[in-house]
Parts: C-alpha cells; structure tokens; sequence
C-alpha cells in the first residue's frame, strides 16, 4: 500500500498568507468625469472602457452613474497593477476624442495609487470639437538657396513622416512670410520643413542634418523659426488625379460629406482638406496631388464607422490607383457601414 504524501502544515499556512496578501492588496477604483463638453446629448450615457473589459465600448457593467452635480462616476472592482481606460457613449464611433476631434492616448492609472481619478472629456468622436486648440508656426527668414515662391510643406510624426503631404502646405502672409495653423493632435510633436521630398529637407547652414524640431501646444498661440538651409533643390514632379464619385449609396443625404482617406494622409478618415466637392448635380469629385505614383485609400463619411462597405455590408480591400496611368478616376460606393 503506497503512502499518501500531504502538505506540510507551515506550507498550508505560507499559501494561505500569500492567498491574504494578494486580496488584501487588491484596491477599489473609483472615476470621475466632472467636464464632459458642452455639446454632449443630455440623456446620453457615459461608459469606460479599456483593457479590464476587453475594450468592449458599450458594455453595460461600466456605465457611469450622474449625480447632481453633473458629475459622473463609477468604481471599478478591486484590481491591482496598472490599466488602460478610456471613455465613450456606447460605440467605437462615440469615444473621446482631444480638442480637436482627433484621437488621444489611452487614459492610465495605477490601482490605489489615488482612490479616485478626476478625469475631463474634450470632444466625441461624432460630434464636431467645440474648443479646438490651434497654434500657428510662422517661418520668418528663408535660407538664400530657397527657389523662387517655394512650395512649403510642413513634415512631422502626425502625417507619418510624408515629406510632400499636399494638406500641410505653408501658406503665404500679407508680409511674404510662410506659415501653417496647426490644430492640436498631440500634446507635443516633432517636425521639419521641406520642398516636398525628403532631398529637400531644411538643414544647417553649412548643409548638415539637423534634429527634428519639436512643438508643444502650450499657452503661446504663434511661435516663430528660421530656416538656414535646404539640402538640395532636387524638386520633384508632382502628380495629380480627379477622383469622381459618379454613383452614391440611396441613403446618402444631400448634407452628408464625403472624405477620402488613404496612404497619402495618414488614413485619415476626416480630414477637411481631403473633402469631396459637390459637381451642382449627383456626383462629388475631389481633386488629389501627390507625389506617389500609386495610391491606395477609401471613401468615408468622416471616420470608421462609417466607411464605404460592399452591396452585402462586408468590409471590402483597399482600393488603389496608379496616379500616372489616368488624370480621372470613376467610381461607386455601393453602401455606407453603418446604413
């Protein structure tokens, strides 16, 4: 007969300790939201969402309770570590968004490291930002090797880096100085400027790259910068293409706008410059600069919820055009995602 092997009892008693620890180490959370914007439906619900719920933006176990105050709040279960959070109305095409409409970064907090978190919402997602931050760069001295009324685009980490990107062209002032107005996508980002590709790019005086410039939208509305050098004037041709919308989905509204989204503005699928216009009659047309000579992109109704879809409502593949082979492209959409 085989002798039964048991627990020693100082073990039954480390693992029961250990077992008390980690529950007495766990932490109840408690959010507030007490600014929500002044344009949010007044019936609608709050949710937060994040990595403790499978980023579920609806679920119904973290809807936040209002009080008299116009506060909401909520406390999570107890939990420890770290999480990730954010705040919405129900649905992906409802999260917060920054001041300007464009997407933050997750919301962080350490469990217990303060028993409640005070947090405000700036914007939502489908509804147009009401306190949009804006901070102007205003180039006040041109290198000597500049081309005569150059074209200037403005490169930085929020347009991934494209060095010919048609929506950040500097504008001219009364004055002859080149500037761009930026709206607030990051707290802070890096950028440079260039004639349109990246041999262009500006440099030193005596031609030597220099570091990426760096802007934050503190409480200075305009700042002001010199440009020594660019590091040639190997200007590149540009290519251009006239994207025509010649048949609409029956459920678009005559009031809808249309957007194009793709490889040359970072996907973006709200961004005013890349607006449809409309012909007076049934189509929309947008007319696309670029220096790609292909294009891959789709057509929105200002972000992802609502994208073009196929007959049946599948997402369908990227479409794509070689800007070069044809100066119009025909096109239909056949239905919107979310109609």
């Amino acid at each position: 007969m085989k002798k039964v092997k048991t627990i020693p009892e100082y073990w039954l008693f480390l693992m029961g300790m250990l077992l008390l620890l980690l529950i007495t180490s766990c932490h109840r959370q408690q959010l507030v939201v007490d600014q929500i914007p002044l344009n949010t439906p007044g019936d609608a619900p709050i949710y937060v969402f994040g990595n403790f719920n499978n980023w579920d933006p609806g679920d119904n176990r973290y809807r936040l309770e209002k009080d008299s105050t116009g506060s909401y709040s909520i406390s999570l279960p107890s939990g420890i570590g770290r999480i990730n959070y954010k705040f919405s109305r129900g649905d992906w095409t409802t999260i917060e968004k920054n001041e300007c409409g464009y997407d933050r970064e997750n919301r962080s907090l350490i469990y217990g490291e303060n028993a409640t978190v005070y947090n405000q919402i700036a914007a939502w997602g489908d509804i147009e930002p009401m306190n949009c931050i804006h901070k102007t760069i205003v180039v006040e001295s041109l290198p000597e090797n500049s081309p005569d009324d150059p074209e200037i685009y403005f490169t930085s980490n929020v347009n991934d880096w494209n060095p010919g990107d048609v929506s950040y062209i500097l504008e001219k002032d009364k004055k002859g100085r080149y500037f761009i107005t930026l709206d607030k996508k990051a707290d802070c980002l890096e950028y440079k400027f260039t004639l349109g590709n990246w041999e262009t790019v500006e440099a030193a005086a005596d031609l030597n790259d220099i570091e990426n410039r760096e802007l934050c939208f503190d409480n200075t509305d305009t700042i002001f910068v010199r440009i020594a050098s660019w590091k040639t004037l190997d200007v590149k041709k540009k290519n251009s293409i006239v994207i025509v919308l010649e048949k609409l989905p029956e459920e678009t509204f005559a009031t809808d706008a249309i957007y194009l989204a793709g490889n040359f503005n970072n996907w973006d699928p709200g961004h005013t410059y890349y607006k449809f216009a409309n012909d007076g009659y049934s189509s929309r047309y947008y007319h696309l600069t670029t220096n790609s000579q292909h294009i891959e992109f789709k057509i929105t109704r200002g972000n992802w919820g609502s994208v073009e879809v196929s007959s049946t409502g599948r997402d369908i593949p990227n479409r794509g055009a070689w800007v070069e082979e044809a100066d119009t492209l025909f096109l239909k959409v056949d239905r919107w995602k979310d109609r």
